[in-house]
C-alpha cells in the first residue's frame, strides 16, 4: 500500500538508536532514502540519541517505550503502529528482538517485504538469543544484506543464515564530509606541529577492548616520548579505563576527550588511527579515518581486512599481539613520508569501495518492491 505521496513506504526498525556504528548507518539510510521512499523509523524501546537526532531532522520516529525485552506490551503497540502506517517494506538489523518483531509482521502480512542487514561478525554477547533469531529467520527473510564478501561467506557458511536473496552492500561514508582537507583540533588539544598523535574513536564498550588500546598506547609512548594518545568516545567502561591509564607509565599522555560530534576534525588531528576490538565487521571508524587520509593499525577481526589493505593503507595484527600493534604504530609515527603515502592510498581505497551514495543506490534497489517481482 503506497503512501498518499505515491511513494513506497519503508519502516526502519531497531531496538533503540543509541550511538553506534550500526545506528549511524541506519540514520544515514533514513535521511538519504527520503528522496526515494516515505520513511518511518521505529524504536522498540527509547529512541536513543541517534533517534532524537533523526527526529530533529524531520523524520517520523516512533518509540514504543518498551521497559525491557520481556515487556509484553511492546507487541500490541507494534502491531497497532503497523496497522496505522501500512509499511510496504521493513528494514531491520540483526538485533534478536527486532528480528522477532519483524518476522511477526511479515508472517501476519502486515508488510510485503522484510530486509535484514547484518552488522555483526558473530555476536559478542547474547549468542544464544541471536542463534534463535537466525533459526526463526531462516527462509522467512526476503533479503539478507551482508557488508562484504568475507562477511557474506561467514554468514552463510558459519552462522547458517538463509534467505532467497543475499546481497553485499558495504557501509558507506560521506566523502564530501570526510576529507583530508578541513578543520582539525590540534590547536584545541594543545598539539604543537612536532607532536605526533594517534588514537581511537569508539564506544567504551567491552567488545572494543579499550584496555588493549591503553596497553598498546603505553608501549608506543615509551618508544616515542613526544607522542600523545587520544581516546574519543564515551561509555560504560570509561571510569575503569581512566583508572587503568593513571596506573600506566605513559598515562599522563593519554587523553580521554569524551564523545565528540566533529569526527572528521578528529581524524584530521590524528596521524594514525587505531582499533583494538575483539569483534567487528566493517568498522565505520576505520572507513572514516581512511576517507580523511589517515592510515590505520587494527586487530585482524571480522572483515577488517576488507577495510585495511595490510602494508598499503595500514597494518593488521592478531588480537593478542599487542607488541606487533605497537611496532606498527611506532613505525608510522616515525616515518611521516610513508604515513602520508599510506594515507593517500587509504583515501583511494575508501573512494573505490565505501562511498555513501553507492550504498544508498544499492539499498534503493534492495528495498524496492519492483525488485521482488
Amino acid at each position: 500500500m503506497s503512501s498518499p505521496s505515491g511513494k513506497q513506504k519503508v519502516l526502519i526498525l531497531h531496538a533503540a538508536y543509541h550511538v553506534g556504528g550500526a545506528e549511524r548507518i541506519l540514520q544515514q539510510l533514513a535521511l538519504q532514502l527520503r528522496a526515494h521512499f516515505d520513511v518511518e523509523v521505529c524504536a522498540l524501546y527509547q529512541p536513543g540519541a541517534v533517534g532524537e537526532e533523526m527526529a530533529h531532522h524531520g523524520l517520523s520516529v516512533h518509540a514504543l517505550q518498551g521497559a525491557s525485552r520481556a515487556d509484553l506490551g511492546i507487541l500490541p503497540r507494534f502491531l497497532r503502529l503497523l496497522k496505522q502506517l501500512h509499511p510496504d517494506v521493513i528494514l531491520t538489523v540483526d538485533a534478536p528482538l527486532s528480528i522477532a518483531y519483524a518476522l511477526i509482521a511479515r508472517r501476519l502480512r502486515l508488510t510485503q517485504k522484510l530486509v535484514v542487514a547484518v552488522h555483526s561478525f558473530g555476536k559478542f554477547k547474547r549468542t544464544r538469543e541471536m542463534a534463535v533469531a537466525r533459526w526463526l529467520a531462516s527462509g522467512r527473510v526476503d533479503v539478507l544484506v551482508a557488508l562484504s564478501e568475507t562477511h557474506r561467506q561467514f554468514l552463510l557458511e558459519c552462522e547458517g543464515w538463509q534467505a532467497p536473496q543475499v546481497v553485499v552492500i558495504p557501509n558507506g561514508v560521506d566523502l564530501q564530509r570526510f576529507t583530508p582537507a578541513g578543520a582539525n583540533l590540534r590547536e584545541a588539544w594543545g598539539l604543537l606541529p612536532n607532536i605526533p598523535a594517534f588514537g581511537i574513536v569508539a564506544g567504551l564498550r567491552p567488545e572494543k577492548n579499550l584496555f588493549r588500546f591503553l596497553r598498546v598506547a603505553d608501549r608506543v609512548l615509551a618508544e616515542v616520548p613526544q607522542a600523545k594518545a587520544f581516546v574519543v568516545g564515551d561509555g560504560e567502561l570509561r571510569n575503569e579505563l581512566e583508572a587503568l591509564s593513571r596506573n600506566l607509565p605513559g598515562g599522563a599522555r593519554m587523553v580521554f576527550t569524551g564523545a565528540l560530534k566533529d569526527i572528521p576534525a578528529v581524524w584530521r588531528t590524528l596521524d594514525v588511527a587505531t582499533l583494538t576490538s575483539d569483534t567487528e565487521v566493517l568498522p565505520m571508524a576505520l572507513i572514516e579515518a581512511g576517507a580523511c587520509g589517515v592510515p590505520a593499525v587494527s586487530t585482524e577481526v571480522g572483515a577488517v581486512r576488507d577495510v585495511i589493505v595490510h602494508g598499503e593503507t595500514g597494518f593488521l595484527a592478531p588480537c593478542q599481539d599487542e607488541e606487533a600493534m605497537a611496532l606498527h604504530i611506532v613505525y608510522l609515527l616515525r616515518h611521516p613520508e610513508e604515513r602520508a603515502r599510506m594515507g593517500t592510498l587509504a583515501r583511494q581505497h575508501v573512494q573505490a569501495h565505501f562511498d555513501l551514495h553507492r550504498m544508498i543506490e544499492s539499498y534503493v534497489g534492495v528495498l524496492s518492491l519492483e525488485a521482488q517481482r
